[in-house]
């Protein structure tokens, strides 16, 4: 079994094209079992956040595999394969191992060691979990994956002072205005990163924290903790003329904040006075016209890496000692990768050398006259016997190296012992072996 990645992120491509390519949560099981029904791929796993649009999938056939994934992501964007294929990353076996590693592990975040993508990755399995679209080999990549990303955190720094882009858009309004103390800020949406910005801005010291979300309950909940206001997302243009900053991670497939609702509101601000408007969510939140409006100033999550960038400096060797750790677990995730391709060599060799005892026991017209203890002992010996035989080249056979030498010496063994059939047969796909 041979594994594939294919995807973007914020190094690759541009909010505008993450953004097309973006599936809500509610839209994932469906994309998960479209990809299923590709020929090549016979287990995947979807990650969508703020900043990246990934596919991890276990083929037989990693070539086409990667094919069908770059199709998709075409198809996402609106655009033909070889216009999308620029912002596309793809990766095979072990790069495609230390890349899931990296990332669950938050050293290819665009803020460096963030803790909110592990978060994120398990919750890409767990739906592909309920998809059933994950089997033996990515349940056992992704715990590892899990593990591994546990281990760089605490034999490591690249977890201490966490960090996140929600912290890193509110260190941007305080580069904007010096102090947030006595300001308003309206927060657009009530997840993960509303909550960790209020933890934020209740810190800097600002004076208000208004909160809108579609669930009005859930934003009740989250202005309790805060000491803030909650509204509905419908009473956006009411409140929106008060707040000397706004910051939108809702998610939603379309605009929440257009240029009229903010034209209606800067009609009853103050003259002169500015809007500031970070937009951390992809699909974004904010429709780019805003930013063509007096007095508004609107930042998407490209525009932070300014700030992170000092975070990155400062993290820099921590991440490297993680690199090492995960690439010493990737490695042994490759070995065990590589032993199961020499499985139904090693099954059909047990099977076919148990046969050939069978026949010749039958054969044996000299313990037809024992009796069925010395038949049963006859039995053992030859038993033992093959195993003992054997043995040798079921442990080479498990412990293949994992370069070209590993391939040459499983196609003699096939070879040798006349299993050929049983390497074409892991070539083929056989979809009652999915999931």
């Amino acid at each position: 079994m041979r594994l594939c990645c294919v995807g973007l992120n914020h190094k690759t491509a541009p909010i505008e094209v993450r953004e097309r390519a973006a599936v809500p949560q509610d839209a994932a099981k469906a994309e998960l079992a479209q990809m299923l029904a590709q020929p090549p791929v016979r287990e995947a796993v979807l990650l969508s956040t703020c900043n990246r649009v990934e596919w991890m999938v276990a083929t037989h056939a990693p070539e086409e595999a990667a094919s069908a994934l770059h199709a998709w992501f075409a198809e996402k964007a609106g655009k033909p394969v070889a216009q999308i294929l620029p912002h596309l990353y793809t990766q095979h076996d072990e790069e495609a191992v230390v890349h899931l590693f990296e990332v669950a592990s938050g050293l290819d975040s665009l803020v460096l060691g963030e803790p909110q993508i592990l978060g994120q990755v398990k919750a890409a399995y767990e739906a592909a979990c309920q998809a059933q679209s994950v089997g033996h080999v990515l349940h056992r990549l992704y715990q590892t994956a899990f593990a591994a990303a546990k281990r760089a955190r605490s034999e490591t720094d690249i977890g201490k002072h966490p960090v996140s882009v929600a912290s890193c858009a509110v260190d941007l309004a305080k580069r904007m205005f010096g102090t947030l103390a006595g300001k308003i800020v309206l927060l657009v949406g009530a997840g993960e990163m509303a909550e960790l910005a209020a933890t934020h801005l209740q810190a800097a010291g600002v004076a208000e924290i208004w909160i809108a979300n579609r669930t009005l309950a859930r934003a009740e909940a989250l202005a309790r903790r805060f000491q803030g206001h909650a509204l509905a997302l419908a009473e956006l243009e009411r409140y929106l003329d008060g707040a000397d900053i706004v910051i939108a991670s809702t998610g939603a497939a379309h605009y929440v904040i257009t240029p009229e609702i903010v034209q209606k509101a800067q009609a009853r601000r103050e003259a002169g006075r500015p809007l500031f408007i970070i937009d951390i969510a992809a699909p974004r939140d904010v429709d780019p016209r805003v930013a063509e409006l007096d007095d508004v100033y609107v930042f998407d999550i490209d525009d932070l890496e300014q700030v992170v960038s000092s975070n990155r400096r400062a993290r820099e060797a921590a991440a490297e000692q993680a690199r090492t750790l995960l690439h010493e677990e990737a490695r042994h995730f490759v070995r065990w990768l590589k032993s199961l391709e020499a499985v139904p060599i090693i099954r059909a060799l047990q099977m076919r050398m148990q046969q050939a005892l069978d026949a010749e026991l039958a054969r044996a017209k000299y313990l037809r006259g024992l009796d069925e203890e010395a038949q049963a002992a006859a039995r053992r010996f030859g038993e033992a016997a093959m195993k003992k035989l054997l043995h040798p080249v079921f442990v080479s056979l498990k412990h293949l190296p994992e370069d070209m030498e590993g391939d040459l010496l499983l196609g003699a063994a096939a070879k040798l012992f006349g299993m050929e059939e049983q390497t074409d047969a892991k070539h083929t796909d056989s979809r009652a072996h999915k999931g």
